[in-house]
């Protein structure tokens, strides 16, 4: 790989000029002639003192450059022009080593032939040889003045990459210098190139034989004969070789890059300095633009004188004259006679140009057609787009608009319904205080009713009353406390009687539910306020669109429905309208009573406004749920809406939730007939709107099968604890126990027919329930009062219950204790 310069060196192409008179001639030595007169070499003695040089600086411009390089590192010191004598200093300079432009390179003399001829020579003193007047004069015949040309053309493409090659031209001579380098094949003296080839190659043979190296002859020593020593304390990747590092002989890699890569730059702060370095950059580009067509002229004027040098070497091969190419002269071609045109001729191009200009009439006219149609087209099209950008911007504007009443109505939700929540907990915790009430007085008149005929659970000893008396005084059965609670019941039944227009036939049957006149007055005062409570919610409120759902949720979901169906659909809108609803639907029922109130699920606002957002006409506007639609003809229903019947939902959601817990907390009493009947009238239309396989309904349904059984768990307990061990005995005579037996299992029975009301609901749930009051209730009173009053009461209980029975316990009532199924 050669490596080519953009800028010629003068100093590496130029002669190096001598004061010796023969310093370049091709011997290449000291000669000194000696005559007697002016007649020439013939006729007096001559003397020819040849020096020999130990070392000659001939190469190729690449060994020249590597020369330099090497004196520049290591002989810094010394001058560029030595003669082998040390300097004052005593170090050892660097020989003068003679240099050879390329164009002297490619002119030599044939080499010396050797001659068979006497040859008279005399030795001088010293290091000088005499030659003879026959071999100069031969030697200077056989010496050429002008080198041959040779016609071979494939020498011009031969390239000899070793420095003692053949000619002695250097590969870099040979590819520049190619077409105007002729080589010398002819015979002529070795230069200085061979000579010093031949004698580095005698020392290494010389040096090989003393090693015992002989075979190998090519072999030079990198050491310059010595042996190489390693150090085995520093061992590198290749221990063995005594070559340096490529990255070892100057700075490392990215120094040297740093140019190329910006790390030199410097960074400027300031505006003046950022100005003064833009400067300086311009100013250094145009040098480098000068410097670049400086070397181009030098190149041109070094090209120039190269070809000067050739010329004068004698090597300068003649431009050829060219010669230009004959032109033959061709005579004119004489035309070809053709005939005048015919009228017959003319009206056919005439009809042939016509039908051309037709058919291209119709083709514009066809295009035309098609254009216009194109125009029509995209005019449509054009309409179309500005319609569909209309439609998109209002809808873009309308999506913001609700965008931002949803937001509205989130916080506005947020404020609200905890709010809400804490009135509807407090009305749940009125129902479960009232039923409590209830149900403590029906215990404690259940336990007077088996003190006279049954027996009094005894109490604890250590059980005192308010006052800090003993509980066992007033625990008989006789004692004035139950004396007081008995005439107190019979107040109650005495103003029932009063108050209803049919009376009851047998005392046991009333349910008894009633609460004392001033609970009563309490209880209605706390109803009051949560009525209070929840028309305040809504108070502070002045936007009509928040205060009524039919106004705000309805007409705007309405609108989106309407407008876009598609994506009102997609995203559930009718859920999220009635996740909405929810607060407006439970500050409605807030208070509700849904068994003692004859107030309906469907009678509502929400019910009527879901059910009828439901079923959207097709020509009435959204503005029209402002008012209510009574005169409605139930005929002319329309059908669902695209998001079906929102009331189920709604039910599902938030009504069901309402009454399950209700319910858990004492709303319904299992010995109520009209509550039952209600109780299960609204159990049915939550099984209508959910379906029966609901989770809600079962939910719902497990909640009032709840209020049975643990009814039926209080009373076998209450039955368990008069009959024990320690209960205090009934009286030995007592008119009023016989008629306490029969009002207790009256009241039983009424219990019994509630549950089988709820047999087509829950069919096994029923059976077991009956069966478990009569046999864990009934049974153990009716065995110890059977001859009592126990007979006639217990064909009563299996005139009733006598279906769902087991047969044992179907055997018992029929036949009295002592008697067992077969």
């Amino acid at each position: 790989m050669f490596i080519k310069r953009a800028k010629s060196r003068p100093s590496l192409r130029a002669r190096e000029t001598d004061d010796a008179p023969l310093a370049g001639s091709p011997l290449k030595a000291s000669v000194t002639v000696s005559t007697d007169d002016h007649e020439g070499l013939a006729g007096g003695s001559t003397s020819v003192t040849h020096d020999e040089t130990e070392e000659a600086g001939v190469g190729s411009v690449m060994e020249r450059k590597k020369a330099k390089n090497k004196e520049k590192k290591f002989g810094k010191g010394t001058s560029r022009l030595s003669f082998g004598m040390p300097d004052e200093g005593g170090s050892e300079g660097t020989p003068f080593k003679q240099r050879k432009s390329l164009l002297s390179q490619s002119i030599k003399l044939p080499s010396t032939p050797i001659t068979t001829g006497p040859v008279v020579s005399s030795v001088a003193s010293g290091s000088s040889a005499t030659y003879s007047q026959e071999y100069l004069s031969h030697l200077k015949a056989s010496t050429p003045s002008r080198a041959s040309k040779t016609t071979d053309d494939d020498a011009m493409g031969e390239v000899v990459s070793d420095l003692s090659g053949e000619g002695g031209l250097s590969e870099a001579a040979r590819m520049k210098y190619g077409s105007l380098i002729q080589e010398d094949t002819g015979a002529g003296i070795p230069d200085d190139a061979t000579i010093v080839a031949a004698r580095m190659k005698r020392q290494a043979k010389v040096m090989g034989a003393k090693r015992g190296l002989e075979g190998n002859e090519d072999y030079i020593a990198l050491g310059n004969g010595q042996i190489a020593v390693w150090d085995d304390g520093e061992k590198g990747p290749h221990p063995e070789s005594r070559l340096m590092r490529e990255e070892d002989e100057g700075e490392d890699g990215d120094e040297d890059m740093a140019d190329y890569t910006e790390a030199n730059e410097r960074l400027f702060l300031g505006k003046q300095a950022n100005k003064s370095a833009a400067r300086r950059l311009k100013g250094e580009i145009g040098e480098l633009i000068d410097d670049r067509e400086a070397e181009d002229e030098d190149d041109e004027e070094t090209r120039e004188w190269e070809e000067a040098q050739v010329r004068r070497g004698g090597t300068w091969e003649p431009e050829r004259p060219v010669s230009k190419p004959q032109t033959i002269r061709t005579p004119a071609s004489i035309p070809i006679a053709r005939p005048l045109p015919t009228i017959s001729s003319a009206q056919a191009r005439v009809a042939k140009a016509l039908a051309q200009v037709k058919s291209t009439q119709a083709e514009a006219q066809r295009n035309l057609e098609v254009a216009i149609k194109d125009l029509a087209l995209l005019q449509d099209q054009e309409q179309d787009l500005r319609k569909e950008v209309e439609r998109v911007e209002g809808k873009r504007e309308w999506v913001e608009e609700f965008r931002g009443w949803v937001e509205m109505l989130g916080h506005f939700l947020e404020e609200k319904v905890p709010r809400l929540n804490d009135i509807e907990a407090d009305a749940v915790h009125h129902l479960k205080e009232r039923a409590e009430m209830i149900n403590k007085r029906r215990n404690l008149d259940d336990e007077d009713d088996l003190s006279l005929f049954l027996g009094a659970p005894r109490p604890a000893a250590d059980e005192v009353d308010e006052l800090g008396r003993s509980q066992e005084v007033e625990a008989g059965p006789s004692s004035a406390v139950r004396k007081a609670r008995r005439t107190e019941r019979q107040s109650r039944r005495t103003k029932r009687q009063t108050r209803q227009v049919k009376q009851t036939q047998e005392e046991g049957y009333s349910t008894d539910s009633s609460l004392a006149d001033g609970d009563a007055d309490d209880y209605e005062d706390a109803q009051r306020e949560l009525r209070r409570r929840t028309k305040g919610l809504l108070e502070d409120v002045r936007a009509e669109d928040f205060r009524d759902p039919r106004k705000g949720l309805a007409v705007k979901f309405a609108d989106w429905r309407s407008r876009y169906e598609e994506e009102y659909v997609g995203a559930f809108g009718g859920l999220s309208m009635v996740q909405a609803w929810e607060f407006y639907a439970r500050s409605e029922m807030v208070g509700w009573d849904p068994l003692r109130s004859s107030k309906s699920l469907d009678s509502f606002d929400w019910f009527h406004s879901l059910h009828e957002y439901s079923r959207p006409r097709p020509n009435k506007p959204a503005k029209a749920f402002d008012d209510d639609d009574d005169d409605m003809d139930v005929d002319d229903e329309p059908p669902l809406g695209p998001d079906g019947d929102l009331v189920i939902e709604m039910v599902s959601k938030t009504v069901v939730p309402l009454l399950t817990k209700q319910f858990e907390n004492g709303s319904y009493d299992p010995y109520s007939t009209p509550q039952t009947r209600r109780a299960i009238d609204l159990v049915e239309v939550v099984a209508d709107l959910t379906g029966k396989t609901s989770p809600k309904y079962v939910a719902l349904l497990k909640a009032i099968l709840g209020v049975f059984n643990t009814t039926i768990v209080d009373l076998a307990t209450a039955v368990g604890v008069s009959m024990g061990q320690n209960a205090i005995p009934p009286p030995g005579f007592n008119p009023e126990a016989r008629v306490a037996l029969g009002r207790f299992v009256r009241k039983r029975v009424k219990l019994i027919k509630n549950v089988l009301l709820w047999r087509r609901e829950a069919f096994m749930e029923v059976r077991e329930y009956v069966n478990r009051i009569v046999g864990e209730v009934l049974r153990p009173v009716l065995e110890r009062q059977w001859e009592g009053g126990g007979r006639e009461l217990a064909q009563e209980v299996a005139a009733v219950a006598g279906n769902e029975l087991r047969p044992d316990l179907m055997a018992f009532l029929r036949e009295g204790p002592g008697r067992r199924a077969w």
